[in-house]
């Protein structure tokens, strides 16, 4: 039998994610993060919602030799799945897309040339099949989050903090200098539009990461403070009312130059605490229960992709 450290009462939406066992099948799945309760959305791994749980995002990544990469995106309706969108897109888009918040078939995304070339975060619209907003690939690259109005909160490697608005002006909000001389590695913006965690990346002078932490702070900035105080996060998302975060802690995160190891866990904190550590002993955090579909009980593991409403 699992132990379970059970979630705190009053959790709402689902947690998409594509775990699986030997007692779970292949598949996207919604589950509630206070039952675990879960139900299988579509038997593709890796489908990313919308807000809403609406619709759903897979894509599937191939190489065409001297012709260059590919990115097949598909969209589908979560009831019936019924195929919106299916297109073939140049390069490489990164995994870990996001969704418009207004429900349009706008995604933001990291691209690249190529599967092994340097990636900046993009704006593609999937109906217009064309990039409507782009940032230069580097291996630093900004950071970019979406607002809840449909324009984007961009942090920049140098501190500099700006408002963009799709077809229209980039607007420059302030400057913050980054705690431990670190680098944002991801931005992730709450759902009233008030916050953002940020992902900063410690790196070694060889210019591999060492750790990875979130930092909490208003959208101008100001406020800053630490969330996590393990240096293993991997991957982060608010809860649809933004009183809580789940992030994925997995030791991958900070390989040596040689190798990595080491094991992957979700956890969920509320958004006021500081310093969460994630570990049983510490209490700062907490696992999302999973129902298997023979009735027994395990907790979401670190496939995790979204908290959707």
């Amino acid at each position: 039998m699992t132990a379970l450290t059970v979630a705190h009462a009053g959790l709402s939406g689902s947690v998409w994610h594509s775990y699986r066992d030997l007692n779970n099948p292949q598949g996207t799945f919604a589950t509630h993060p206070d039952t675990g309760q879960t139900r299988r959305i579509t038997p593709e791994e890796s489908g990313v919602p919308w807000p809403d749980g609406s619709l759903y995002l897979v894509r599937d990544y191939s190489s065409q030799g001297s012709t260059g990469d590919e990115t097949h995106l598909v969209v589908r309706r979560s009831g019936d799945q019924a195929k919106l969108f299916d297109q073939v897109v140049d390069g490489y888009l990164g995994e870990r897309a996001r969704p418009s918040p207004l429900g349009r078939p706008q995604i933001l995304v990291d691209w690249g040339e190529t599967i092994f070339a340097e990636r900046g975060p993009v704006v593609y619209d999937l109906q217009l099949r064309r990039l409507l907003y782009v940032t230069r690939p580097s291996k630093t690259p900004d950071a970019l989050s979406w607002m809840p109005d449909g324009s984007l909160l961009r942090v920049q490697p140098s501190g500099e903090i700006s408002r963009v608005v799709l077809g229209g002006a980039e607007q420059r909000i302030a400057s913050v200098r980054w705690p431990e001389a670190r680098l944002p590695q991801a931005l992730h913006v709450s759902p009233d539009g008030r916050r953002a965690l940020v992902q900063l990346a410690a790196l070694r002078d060889t210019g591999s990461v060492s750790g990875v932490d979130l930092w909490m702070m208003n959208i101008d900035g100001s406020g800053l403070r630490r969330f996590t105080k393990n240096d293993l996060v991997a991957h982060a998302f608010w809860s649809p009312d933004g009183r809580h975060v789940a992030f994925v802690k997995d030791t991958g995160v900070s390989c040596s130059d040689f190798s990595c190891r080491g094991s992957c866990t979700l956890w969920h904190a509320e958004a006021t605490a500081s310093d969460v550590v994630a570990v049983k002993a510490s209490g700062d955090a907490q696992r999302f229960p999973l129902r298997r579909p023979d009735g027994s009980m395990t907790t979401v593991g670190c496939s995790a992709i979204t908290w959707t409403r």
